[in-house]
C-alpha cells in the first residue's frame, strides 16, 4: 500500500545469514526456525551502506543468553525484492530463468546455427580462468549447443570434459556410455541404422540436462548428427494450444518406457509443457515411447496435431547436420535440442563410429552457470534483459511465424 512492504519479524530471523546463524565454513543454518519465538520483533532498525541492519526484540533465547550481540545485515537486494523494484529472475540463482535473463536465449534454424555455433579449443576450455570455459557455459544456455575442437583421443576425455562443468549424473547406462553399433543392442541409438530427432531418458524424472558426446572415431559412410532447436518450435505453436485442435500437445500424456535387461522405468509427458505464466518445456522422443497401459484412450486427436510439430522440428532447414571428426565434442542442452543420427555403414570393416558420453543433471548445470562473470553473459545478449514473454513476441515477429500458421491452418482453418 502506499509503494510500502510489511516485512514480518519471524522471517526476518529465519533468514539471517550472519556468522552466528550460518555456518561460515558450510554456510548451514545453526539454529532451527521452530527456536524463533512467535512473538519475536524488531528492536532497532539502521540503513547502512550494504543493507539494513537489523536488532531484534525477544530473540531466540540462546542468542540473548550467551550475552553477543546479535545483528541481521539485510541487503539492499533484498529490500528491493521486497518492494518489488526487482523480481525473484533478476536475483542470480541457480534457476533456469534467472541465468538466461543474464545471457540471452537465440532461438535457430538450419541457417542461424551455421553462422554462430561455436567451436572452441579444448586446451583453452580446460585452461583455469580461462574465458573459453564461461564460452562454452553460456553457448549452451544461449544456443544449446556448441562444440569443443582438438579433443585428445582418449576414453576419460569425456569425463574430463563433464566434470569440468558439474558431476556427472549416472544412469543405468553407467557413469559414461558408449554410443556404436553392436548386436543385440539395448538402445536404438547403438545400432546402425536412422535415429530420429529426440531427447534421451524422458523415462526418467527428471532427465538430464546436458549431454556430452566425444568422437572417438567417425570415419565410416555417413553417421551425420543431426539437432534441431525444439524449444524453438514448442514456443511458436504455444498460442495455439489453446485451440481445441491443439490442444492435446498441452493435455495429452504421452507415456515413455524402458523395461529390458532387469530395468524398468516409466514416466509421461506433454509435447508442449506450460502453466498459465505461459510455456516452460517441450518433450517429444518417438523411439522411446511407451505402450499406453490402456488401449481405451483414443489418441487419434492427439496424432494430427503431433504432426505438425514432427513436421517443423524436421523440416530441412531447421535441421544443423555435421559430420563429427574424432576430436570432435559436442555439448548440447537435451532439455531444449533434439538430436538424431543419420544411419552409416560399417560392414565389411570400411570405417567405425564410436562416440563417448555422459549427462549432467540441470540442477548441477545451473549450480555453475549461476556464476557466469558479471558483464560476461551480458556481453553477448545486450541491452535487454531475457524474459520469456520477450522471447514470445520476438518469435510471433520471426520469418518462422507465417509458415507456423500456415501449416496450423491445414488443421484449424479458424486460425487467424
Amino acid at each position: 500500500e502506499n509503494g510500502r512492504r510489511t516485512l514480518k519479524p519471524a522471517t526476518l530471523r529465519d533468514s539471517c545469514a550472519c556468522a552466528r546463524c550460518r555456518d561460515v565454513s558450510s554456510g548451514q543454518k545453526t539454529f532451527s526456525s521452530v527456536e524463533i519465538p512467535v512473538d519475536v520483533g524488531l528492536e532497532h532498525v539502521k540503513p547502512t551502506k550494504k543493507g539494513l541492519e537489523i536488532q531484534f526484540l525477544n530473540d531466540i533465547p540462546r542468542f540473548v543468553q550467551d550475552g553477543k550481540e546479535h545483528v541481521m545485515l539485510l541487503p539492499w537486494e533484498s529490500v528491493d525484492l521486497s518492494l518489488k523494484r526487482k523480481g525473484m529472475e533478476d536475483v542470480r540463482l541457480p534457476r533456469k530463468r534467472s541465468v538466461l535473463r543474464r545471457t540471452g536465449v537465440v532461438y535457430w534454424d538450419r541457417e542461424t546455427i551455421a553462422q554462430q555455433v561455436r567451436r572452441i579449443d579444448y586446451a583453452e576450455f580446460m585452461r583455469d580462468d580461462s574465458e573459453a570455459f564461461w564460452d562454452v557455459i553460456i553457448d549452451i544456455c544461449r544456443f544449446g549447443l556448441v562444440y569443443l575442437k582438438n579433443v585428445p583421443r582418449d576414453e576419460e576425455s569425456v569425463v574430463r570434459i563433464t566434470t569440468r562443468i558439474a558431476n556427472i549424473r549416472e544412469t543405468f547406462y553407467g557413469r559414461t556410455f558408449d554410443v556404436r553399433a553392436k548386436p543385440n543392442a539395448e538402445n536404438v541409438a547403438y545400432t546402425s541404422g536412422y535415429l530420429g530427432l529426440h531427447q534421451d531418458l524422458l523415462y526418467l524424472d527428471p532427465p538430464p540436462m546436458i549431454q556430452v558426446l566425444h568422437c572417438m572415431d567417425n570415419s565410416c559412410a555417413g553417421g551425420e548428427s543431426l539437432f534441431s532447436d525444439g524449444e524453438r518450435v514448442g514456443r511458436l505453436l504455444w498460442p495455439f494450444v489453446t485451440r481445441h485442435r491443439l490442444a492435446p500437445l498441452a493435455e495429452h500424456h504421452v507415456p515413455y518406457q524402458y523395461g529390458k535387461h532387469g530395468h524398468h522405468y516409466f514416466s509421461s509427458r506433454y509435447v508442449l509443457d506450460g502453466n498459465a505464466a505461459g510455456f516452460s518445456s517441450v518433450y517429444w522422443s518417438p523411439p522411446f515411447q511407451g505402450r499406453y497401459l490402456s488401449p481405451v484412450k483414443d489418441i487419434r486427436q492427439w496424432i494430427e496435431p503431433a504432426r505438425i510439430f514432427a513436421s517443423l522440428i524436421n523440416d530441412k532447414d531447421a535441421i544443423h547436420e555435421h559430420k563429427m571428426e574424432q576430436d570432435d565434442c559436442v555439448l548440447f542442452d537435451n532439455l531444449r535440442v533434439l538430436h538424431g543420427r543419420n544411419a552409416f555403414d560399417v560392414e565389411g570393416g570400411q570405417g567405425a563410429r564410436w562416440l563417448r558420453g555422459a549427462y549432467i543433471a540441470a540442477e548441477d548445470f545451473l549450480s555453475r552457470a549461476a556464476h557466469i562473470p558479471r558483464g560476461m553473459a551480458e556481453k553477448y545478449r545486450g541491452e535487454e534483459a531475457w524474459t520469456p514473454g520477450l522471447a514470445q513476441s520476438g518469435l510471433k515477429k520471426s520469418v518462422w511465424y507465417g509458415d507456423v500458421v500456415r501449416r496450423v491452418k491445414e488443421l484449424d482453418p479458424g486460425v487467424e
